[in-house]
């Protein structure tokens, strides 16, 4: 797709570039109002270039694996109804790393029964880089209402040693 392989700089952002539109939800059909300078405009047709690529294949990467399903289930309700009656719970783990479409995914999903559990620590979000967004967490109990939030606030796995020097960087 990236005819230049010297420019190996410029690849990693247009692949970063079509990462994020899929965390988005946003498929190669639907960028051209994200397009505002010569980087979005070789990252669109980069990404159309690649979605055809990846079809004539019959493969999938990894943020497909949480796109296509949202698109699924947006598309075909008897899909999307078939899948809520099949998971009966749900649990997501480092929940405080999940993005846009991983949230859509798990609403979507759980949107009725809403017998799920995630977990996570707000403290320890690190993916922001790759989409991840710490509101997720932060507004977990007002996106889903009439959920349980139990907090584990004691640690039983470290020294206090350890523990306030954590505590030190988690202020910063």
């Amino acid at each position: 797709i990236i005819k230049n392989q010297d420019n190996l700089k410029e690849s990693e952002i247009i692949l970063h570039q079509i990462s994020s539109w899929k965390n988005q939800l946003i498929d190669e059909n639907n960028v051209h109002s994200y397009i505002v300078d010569e980087q979005t405009t070789l990252a669109a047709a980069a990404y159309k270039e690649y979605s055809k690529m990846m079809r004539a294949y019959n493969a999938v990467d990894f943020d497909d694996l949480i796109l296509l399903p949202n698109k699924l289930f947006t598309e075909k309700q008897e899909i999307l109804d078939k899948w809520q009656n099949k998971i009966r719970y749900l649990l997501v783990d480092e929940y405080q790393d999940t993005n846009d479409a991983q949230y859509q995914l798990i609403k979507q999903i759980c949107r009725f029964r809403k017998a799920f559990t995630v977990v996570g620590d707000d403290d320890q979000s690190i993916y922001g880089w790759r989409g991840a967004t710490l509101k997720n967490i932060l507004n977990f109990d007002t996106n889903f209402k009439d959920v349980l939030v139990v907090k584990l606030e004691d640690n039983y796995r470290s020294t206090d040693t350890i523990l306030n020097h954590a505590n030190l960087l988690i202020e910063h």
